[in-house]
């Protein structure tokens, strides 16, 4: 983006050329690190997403089957269906298990063969009536295919709350009971999704035993307290300053659950050599946090030479008819004017004389242009030539020069919001940096006795997306 022909144009270009400068290779000759002056910055929120250990928790839920087939072949109880009057009692084998992950959700899938006994209560006691599968040791003859669903929540502090529910449950195998010949596959599908309804809190209690997130959350807040390097050629750096962290949700991240976390933060630019990086603690996590959006707000100083050199490149040689006589822009010079932006004119033609203008600056989104609100000025020189011109033409020419101080920035904000987002969009140590600029608009001009000062502000988003390997201990 840098280089002087990005100031070329038929308006106020000293302007744009302020903005643009903190991207520009061609600065004021000041020393390389000189830093910017900043504005007071604003409170912003970075959404930092850490992946939950989904490999681990899968093979937690997937060894409930194995438990519960461990449990059944020790004890070898009878499980009551129904009013009382029929008993089940079932093994089951090894099988196939996976698991996938859809919409921030854990699906523990598992297929594996079991056999039953049937029994009675004949004359007060139990009596084995038929039986399926039990015959064959290593395979029974029925088969079920089991999934489990388990979706997260955030506890207090850097904890998750897993939460699971039987999905699905199908036979998918027959088991012939033998001497009545009815297949057992339906009932013990009943019997086991009751088996896994009652186990499933505890499972749910060990699998949020096993996830802390405060490590991964320390190490991404560590780093967010380096300073971001923007722009390497024009040494530019995002301080983000980081204040705070809450929970943020649990969502889908590239279809697999993450955690999120907002970070409060107050960023700022600067310019020169690397700032120097603080190191605060993790805090405590507060109960919640407003997202305001990620801001960003540039402050830089232009020497009032260069700023005067640009304003006459911009203005200097407009020339234009009042009906009765053209005026032409001969000279141009910046002054200082409190919250407003002062230029002195001097003019030729029809009025011969020097004006000293006075206007605030603003930003129209709509047609990305900066013009000057309230605009108005004065005559340097007073004389009855000038008295009876002001008294005619004051009104005409102040609406004239109140039209020309407008300047198109569309093409270089763009070029801006494209240089930030390609800074904010990188890998880091510990993950993935992923910023969006939705507007980029000027904040504040001020002329000061040695400097002209421009102030403009980003608004936008930014996340951190962390790695899933080497986050948890």
């Amino acid at each position: 983006m840098g280089g002087r022909h990005l100031f070329g144009r038929t308006s106020l270009v000293w302007c744009c050329g302020a903005i643009l400068s903190a991207c520009s290779a061609n600065l004021a000759s000041a020393s390389g690190t000189e830093g910017l002056q900043q504005p007071r910055t604003e409170v912003s929120s970075i959404t930092i997403h850490i992946p939950i250990p989904v490999p681990a928790l899968a093979e937690l839920y997937g060894g409930i089957h194995r438990d519960l087939a461990s449990h059944r072949a020790a004890a070898r109880e009878w499980v009551a269906l129904g009013g009382g009057t029929g008993f089940l009692k079932y093994r089951i084998w090894p099988g196939e298990q996976g698991f996938k992950t859809t919409g921030g959700r854990l699906f523990s899938q598992a297929t594996f063969a079991f056999g039953v006994e049937y029994a009675k209560r004949l004359n007060g006691s139990l009596t084995k009536v038929a039986e399926c599968g039990q015959r064959d040791a290593t395979a029974g003859t029925g088969r079920l295919s089991v999934q489990v669903a388990t979706t997260f929540a955030q506890g207090r502090g850097y904890t998750v709350l897993p939460a699971s529910t039987v999905a699905a449950i199908e036979p998918t195998g027959s088991c012939l009971l033998s001497e009545q010949n009815v297949d057992a596959a339906p009932l013990m599908a009943q019997v086991y999704r009751s088996e896994l309804r009652g186990i499933l809190p505890a499972v749910d209690r060990k699998a949020a035993s096993l996830v802390t997130l405060k490590p991964p959350v320390a190490r991404v807040w560590k780093e967010l307290q380096e300073p971001l390097l923007l722009d390497e050629a024009q040494a530019l750096w995002l301080v983000v300053n980081p204040e705070a962290v809450g929970p943020a949700g649990v969502g889908a991240l590239s279809d697999a659950p993450s955690a999120g976390f907002g970070v409060t933060a107050r960023p700022t630019v600067v310019r020169g050599a690397q700032p120097l990086s603080r190191y605060l603690p993790l805090p405590d996590a507060q109960d919640r946090l407003q997202d305001d959006g990620f801001h960003v707000t540039f402050a830089l100083q232009v020497p009032i030479d260069e700023a005067n050199q640009r304003l006459r490149e911009a203005v200097v040689g407009q020339e234009w008819s009042l009906g009765v006589g053209t005026i032409k822009i001969v000279g141009a010079t910046l002054y200082p004017l409190g919250t407003q932006v002062g230029i002195e004119l001097t003019l030729q033609g029809l009025l011969p004389l020097t004006l000293r203008l006075k206007g605030t600056p603003a930003y129209d989104e709509s047609t990305g242009r900066i013009l000057f609100r309230e605009v108005d000025y004065t005559i340097k020189e007073r004389t009855p030539a000038t008295d009876l011109a002001e008294e005619w033409l004051h009104e005409p020419l102040r609406e004239e020069l109140a039209g020309r101080l407008v300047l198109p920035i569309r093409e270089e904000l763009d070029l801006m919001r494209k240089a930030l987002e390609s800074g904010l969009n990188r890998d880091l140590t510990g993950g993935r940096l992923r910023g969006t600029v939705q507007q980029l608009s000027l904040k504040e001009l001020a002329v000061q006795t040695n400097s002209l000062s421009a102030t403009f502000k980003t608004d936008g988003s930014l996340h951190y997306d962390a790695l899933a390997d080497g986050l948890l201990p």
